[in-house]
């Protein structure tokens, strides 16, 4: 029996390619209905769709994002898409079951033991306790992940928040801001249609703060309602697996250091723990491939974290370069390690940005 914690869509796909594959699989998911509370902007890049059907769950369709600094705009053309993140999440758990796997809601993990003859987890259901024994143990149990704890991992969190209001909109484009206003990450405005978006920003401290400014350039807005969660911060020190325990996805920080996007690569990372368990080759060498992305998006994320508003000033406006727009036009976020070198080699002045990090370093 291989046991899955978390039914997000990390663990779910995993499931369902296990169970695809004549596996006994269970997961066990904490909250009594999957999809909620809904904690992501639900803004995707067209990777996505190389797992899954995403027309059911679109509620719009971007063509284009403007970058803001404080003292300057960058507009590029995009094919992102607005997606439904409690149908996509329902969907992909429907899948898992359609395959074979058994999923269990409302049923909470509250301790690990692992021994040579195997892994047993209590599981907390409706004020009961039972353990349960399996032959291996996958956490896929998000940001707060007690299976990740369990093999010694420690993760770092930015605070996300986001409010769906109505005001009035441009369907087709959305808006991120960066600046010092928006320390460690940047704040956004995604278009659900021409009456709601949905406003948010991310920080790794002070959020409610940074929020409660961001929220006062959109007087005319009225918020419907208002989600939040934590986004774990991508540390190439992770610990994938220890024995018969593994994690994936939000649980392992399989997430985009640059934006926060953790669903292409977490699905990505399912496909590489499934085949894994599939085939026995180690999880860690075939998660290489994304690694490497991940990795190039903690190199920018490092350099940005110390970038100030006439950075950013002046970044924009490399950015808005013909050619440079070529790039950026052609390339998606999910690629960020094939998009730096295209930059790099078109425009070599664009390193200067490193000394950012070596000043960073020096301190």
């Amino acid at each position: 029996m291989i046991t899955i914690i978390g039914a997000g869509p990390a663990g779910s796909y995993t499931a369902k390619l296990l169970a695809k594959k004549g596996r006994d699989v269970e997961v066990i998911e904490e909250h009594s209905e999957i999809g909620n509370p809904v904690q992501c902007t639900g803004i995707v890049t067209q990777k996505l769709t190389e797992h899954v059907n995403l027309k059911k769950f679109t509620v719009n369709k971007l063509r284009k994002v403007r970058l803001h600094s404080k003292n300057n705009t960058a507009q590029i053309r995009t094919k992102d898409l607005v997606i439904d993140r409690a149908l996509f999440d329902k969907h992909i758990a429907e899948m898992a079951k359609n395959a074979g796997a058994i999923i269990q809601t409302g049923s909470r993990v509250t301790g690990i033991s692992a021994k040579i003859s195997g892994t047993a987890i209590k599981v907390k259901k409706k004020g009961n306790t039972s353990v349960v024994k399996t032959d291996m143990l996958v956490g896929a149990d998000g940001p707060k992940s007690i299976v990740s704890r369990y093999i010694g991992n420690r993760l770092n969190h930015w605070k996300g928040i986001q409010a769906v209001v109505k005001m009035p909109t441009d369907k087709e484009t959305y808006d991120v801001y960066f600046g010092d206003e928006f320390p460690g990450f940047f704040g956004w405005v995604v278009p659900e249609n021409e009456e709601t978006a949905r406003i948010g920003i991310a920080a790794e401290h002070n959020a409610p703060d940074v929020f409660k400014r961001f929220m006062k350039r959109f007087p005319e807005h009225k918020v419907l309602h208002s989600q939040g969660g934590l986004i774990p911060i991508y540390n190439r020190a992770v610990r994938y697996s220890k024995d018969n325990i593994c994690v994936v996805g939000d649980a392992a920080a399989q997430v985009k250091a640059t934006t926060g996007g953790g669903l292409v690569p977490g699905m990505n990372a399912a496909k590489c723990l499934a085949e894994s368990i599939i085939t026995g080759n180690k999880y860690d060498k075939l998660l290489k491939p994304v690694l490497k992305d991940l990795n190039t998006s903690q190199l920018i994320r490092n350099v940005l974290d110390r970038f100030n508003d006439k950075d950013y000033d002046t970044l924009l406006e490399v950015v808005k370069d013909k050619k440079m727009l070529e790039i950026f036009n052609k390339e998606d976020r999910d690629s960020p390690t094939r998009t730096l070198f295209k930059v790099a080699c078109l425009k070599p002045s664009i390193l200067r940005f490193a000394g950012c990090l070596l000043r960073a370093k020096r301190l």
